[in-house]
């Protein structure tokens, strides 16, 4: 079914043309929000013992995620794609009291990513031959996740369209590497889909909620 979505196009990084009184404090204060959190300084240890010839996203792309945990608030959250581990290390920070899991690939740096996240106690490294089967036993265990981020993985489009028939109405589902083709052409269609709720796209990240209570919109910033 393919539904008639409102876009509104956040022009200049200011909040004209959005009337979402939600939506402007998300933009405004979490999506473009420049301050410094307490817990940067300590964060930055991550990009130093990490692996550098796995994959990670740049510093500003990892305080986002900071922020949007910082916002939300996920009791669970689920990465899928690891890589460096960076990434995780900032979902993991914001709430002790959060379970954070991570699913990657096996790769033979496993050991030194596991190490380093070690450092973090609410954090549950997962190394598989088959993440999608992973995935489907974490979802199968009945805890759903509030956050998710689809991160380092080429099977980014099986693990969102395996979420979305799960995922409660306070769930987000945050999809990396939203610059390539292939993903953008997904990403078109995916937003039209009336299981999701608000979505926002950057030229980097995409964001899905799915709280239907909210009027269906796409923000393309």
């Amino acid at each position: 079914m393919t539904m008639k979505l409102t876009e509104n196009r956040w022009l200049t990084g200011h909040g004209y043309g959005v009337h979402s009184p939600w939506a402007y404090d998300l933009i405004e204060f979490v999506i473009n929000e420049k301050w410094p959190y307490y817990a940067y300084d300590d964060l930055y240890s991550f990009w130093e013992k990490a692996p550098d010839y796995l994959p990670q996203y740049p510093q500003s792309r990892d305080e986002l995620l900071f922020r949007l945990t910082n916002r939300f608030n996920p009791q669970f959250i689920l990465e899928v794609g690891t890589g460096a581990g960076v990434s995780t290390g900032y979902l993991a920070s914001v709430s002790k009291k959060s379970r954070v899991v991570t699913v990657d690939r096996t790769h033979p740096a496993v050991k030194e990513v596991r190490r380093n996240l070690k450092r973090m106690a609410n954090v549950e490294y997962i190394a598989t031959d088959n993440v999608l089967e992973t995935v489907q036993e974490i979802l199968d265990g009945g805890e759903m996740p509030q956050l998710v981020h689809v991160a380092h993985t080429s099977q980014w489009r099986q693990v969102v369209e395996m979420l979305i028939p799960r995922l409660k109405s306070d769930a987000l589902i945050v999809v990396e590497d939203m610059g390539k083709k292939e993903k953008k052409e997904w990403w078109n269609g995916i937003i039209q889909d009336e299981r999701i709720g608000v979505t926002f796209q950057m030229p980097k990240v995409g964001l899905l909620f799915f709280d239907l209570k909210m009027n269906k919109q796409h923000y393309l910033l």
